[in-house]
Protein backbone atom coordinates (compact mmCIF):
# COMPACT_ATOMS: atom_id res chain seq x y z
CA UNK A 1 0.00 0.00 0.00
CA UNK A 2 1.44 3.43 -0.91
CA UNK A 3 2.24 5.88 1.85
CA UNK A 4 -0.30 8.69 2.37
CA UNK A 5 2.24 11.23 1.14
CA UNK A 6 2.81 9.63 -2.30
CA UNK A 7 0.08 9.63 -4.95
CA UNK A 8 -0.65 6.42 -6.85
CA UNK A 9 0.35 8.09 -10.13
CA UNK A 10 1.38 11.50 -11.35
CA UNK A 11 -1.09 13.67 -13.27
CA UNK A 12 -0.97 13.08 -16.99
CA UNK A 13 1.37 15.31 -19.00
CA UNK A 14 -0.49 18.04 -20.80
CA UNK A 15 -1.20 17.13 -24.40
CA UNK A 16 -1.47 13.34 -24.10
CA UNK A 17 -5.26 13.47 -24.32
CA UNK A 18 -5.18 15.81 -27.31
CA UNK A 19 -2.67 13.51 -29.03
CA UNK A 20 -4.97 10.52 -28.52
CA UNK A 21 -8.03 12.43 -29.69
CA UNK A 22 -6.28 13.62 -32.86
CA UNK A 23 -5.01 10.07 -33.56
CA UNK A 24 -8.56 8.76 -33.12
CA UNK A 25 -9.99 11.38 -35.45
CA UNK A 26 -7.18 10.79 -38.00
CA UNK A 27 -8.14 7.12 -37.99
CA UNK A 28 -11.74 8.17 -38.71
CA UNK A 29 -13.14 6.61 -35.55
CA UNK A 30 -15.74 7.97 -33.19
CA UNK A 31 -15.21 7.54 -29.47
CA UNK A 32 -17.93 4.88 -29.46
CA UNK A 33 -16.30 2.96 -32.33
CA UNK A 34 -12.89 3.04 -30.66
CA UNK A 35 -14.43 1.98 -27.35
CA UNK A 36 -16.02 -1.03 -29.03
CA UNK A 37 -12.73 -1.93 -30.72
CA UNK A 38 -10.58 -1.69 -27.57
CA UNK A 39 -13.21 -3.23 -25.26
CA UNK A 40 -13.59 -0.13 -23.09
CA UNK A 41 -16.43 2.22 -22.32
CA UNK A 42 -16.79 5.54 -24.14
CA UNK A 43 -16.66 7.24 -20.73
CA UNK A 44 -13.31 5.64 -19.99
CA UNK A 45 -11.91 6.91 -23.29
CA UNK A 46 -13.39 10.35 -22.65
CA UNK A 47 -11.62 10.48 -19.27
CA UNK A 48 -8.31 9.45 -20.86
CA UNK A 49 -8.70 12.05 -23.62
CA UNK A 50 -9.63 14.70 -21.03
CA UNK A 51 -6.49 13.74 -19.06
CA UNK A 52 -8.60 12.90 -16.01
CA UNK A 53 -7.58 9.25 -15.91
CA UNK A 54 -4.44 7.48 -17.08
CA UNK A 55 -4.94 4.46 -19.32
CA UNK A 56 -4.17 1.02 -17.98
CA UNK A 57 -1.28 -0.75 -19.65
CA UNK A 58 -3.76 -3.15 -21.28
CA UNK A 59 -5.89 -0.31 -22.61
CA UNK A 60 -2.77 1.50 -23.88
CA UNK A 61 -1.75 -1.62 -25.83
CA UNK A 62 -5.23 -1.96 -27.33
CA UNK A 63 -5.36 1.72 -28.31
CA UNK A 64 -1.88 1.50 -29.86
CA UNK A 65 -2.95 -1.42 -32.06
CA UNK A 66 -6.42 -0.06 -32.89
CA UNK A 67 -5.13 3.37 -33.93
CA UNK A 68 -1.87 2.01 -35.40
CA UNK A 69 0.13 4.62 -33.52
CA UNK A 70 3.63 5.43 -34.68
CA UNK A 71 6.46 4.32 -32.32
CA UNK A 72 6.79 7.79 -30.75
CA UNK A 73 3.10 8.11 -29.86
CA UNK A 74 3.00 4.48 -28.72
CA UNK A 75 5.96 5.11 -26.40
CA UNK A 76 4.28 8.23 -24.97
CA UNK A 77 1.09 6.32 -24.32
CA UNK A 78 2.94 3.45 -22.64
CA UNK A 79 4.93 5.94 -20.52
CA UNK A 80 1.75 7.32 -18.92
CA UNK A 81 -0.03 3.96 -18.62
CA UNK A 82 -0.39 2.50 -15.14
CA UNK A 83 -1.07 -0.95 -13.73
CA UNK A 84 -4.74 -2.01 -13.53
CA UNK A 85 -4.62 -2.28 -9.73
CA UNK A 86 -3.64 1.39 -9.41
CA UNK A 87 -6.85 2.45 -11.12
CA UNK A 88 -9.08 0.64 -8.66
CA UNK A 89 -10.39 1.63 -5.27
CA UNK A 90 -13.16 0.16 -3.15
CA UNK A 91 -15.62 2.44 -4.95
CA UNK A 92 -14.42 1.79 -8.50
CA UNK A 93 -12.17 3.70 -10.85
CA UNK A 94 -9.99 6.48 -9.49
CA UNK A 95 -9.70 9.77 -11.38
CA UNK A 96 -6.75 12.10 -11.35
CA UNK A 97 -8.59 15.43 -11.24
CA UNK A 98 -11.82 14.33 -9.62
CA UNK A 99 -12.25 17.44 -7.48
CA UNK A 100 -11.00 20.08 -9.92
CA UNK A 101 -8.52 22.79 -9.00
CA UNK A 102 -7.65 22.90 -5.27
CA UNK A 103 -8.89 25.97 -3.42
CA UNK A 104 -5.96 28.25 -2.47
CA UNK A 105 -4.79 28.23 1.12
CA UNK A 106 -5.82 31.89 1.55
CA UNK A 107 -9.45 31.04 0.71
CA UNK A 108 -9.36 28.01 3.00
CA UNK A 109 -8.00 30.21 5.81
CA UNK A 110 -10.71 32.81 5.15
CA UNK A 111 -13.45 30.17 5.37
CA UNK A 112 -11.93 28.71 8.54
CA UNK A 113 -11.69 32.11 10.30
CA UNK A 114 -15.18 33.20 9.25
CA UNK A 115 -16.62 29.88 10.47
CA UNK A 116 -14.72 30.22 13.76
CA UNK A 117 -16.25 33.68 14.14
CA UNK A 118 -19.70 32.04 14.11
CA UNK A 119 -20.82 32.83 10.57
CA UNK A 120 -23.13 30.35 8.84
CA UNK A 121 -22.14 28.33 5.77
CA UNK A 122 -24.75 30.26 3.71
CA UNK A 123 -23.38 33.65 4.74
CA UNK A 124 -19.82 32.64 3.94
CA UNK A 125 -20.93 31.30 0.54
CA UNK A 126 -22.78 34.55 -0.25
CA UNK A 127 -19.71 36.62 0.65
CA UNK A 128 -17.40 34.46 -1.47
CA UNK A 129 -19.76 34.76 -4.44
CA UNK A 130 -20.01 38.54 -3.94
CA UNK A 131 -16.20 38.83 -3.91
CA UNK A 132 -15.86 36.68 -7.06
CA UNK A 133 -13.76 33.99 -5.41
CA UNK A 134 -13.55 30.95 -7.77
CA UNK A 135 -14.60 27.51 -6.56
CA UNK A 136 -12.78 24.22 -7.15
CA UNK A 137 -14.82 23.54 -10.29
CA UNK A 138 -15.31 27.19 -11.28
CA UNK A 139 -18.98 27.37 -10.30
CA UNK A 140 -20.92 29.24 -7.62
CA UNK A 141 -20.34 28.82 -3.90
CA UNK A 142 -23.07 27.02 -1.94
CA UNK A 143 -23.22 26.22 1.75
CA UNK A 144 -22.20 22.62 1.06
CA UNK A 145 -19.29 23.60 -1.18
CA UNK A 146 -17.96 25.94 1.52
CA UNK A 147 -18.21 23.17 4.10
CA UNK A 148 -16.59 20.66 1.73
CA UNK A 149 -13.55 22.90 1.30
CA UNK A 150 -12.70 22.41 4.95
CA UNK A 151 -13.84 18.81 5.26
CA UNK A 152 -12.98 17.14 1.94
CA UNK A 153 -10.92 19.43 -0.26
CA UNK A 154 -7.42 18.37 -1.28
CA UNK A 155 -4.59 20.31 0.31
CA UNK A 156 -2.79 22.06 -2.60
CA UNK A 157 0.71 20.95 -1.58
CA UNK A 158 -0.13 17.25 -1.33
CA UNK A 159 -3.40 16.65 -3.16
CA UNK A 160 -4.69 14.64 -0.21
CA UNK A 161 -7.84 15.33 1.76
CA UNK A 162 -7.50 17.48 4.87
CA UNK A 163 -10.36 15.95 6.92
CA UNK A 164 -10.99 18.53 9.64
CA UNK A 165 -13.61 17.03 11.91
CA UNK A 166 -14.19 20.19 13.96
CA UNK A 167 -15.17 22.16 10.83
CA UNK A 168 -18.20 19.98 10.18
CA UNK A 169 -19.89 21.08 13.40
Amino acid sequence: MPSPMSPRWMPLPSGIGAMLRSARLDAGLSRQALATTVLASPGCLRAVEAEQRPPSSTLADRITHALQLDPWRAALLQAVAVDEAQLRSRRGTRHVHRRGVPVPLAVRARIRTERAAGRSWNTIAADLNADGVPTMVRGAWWSTSVRNVLVHSPVPATGFSSHLSESSK
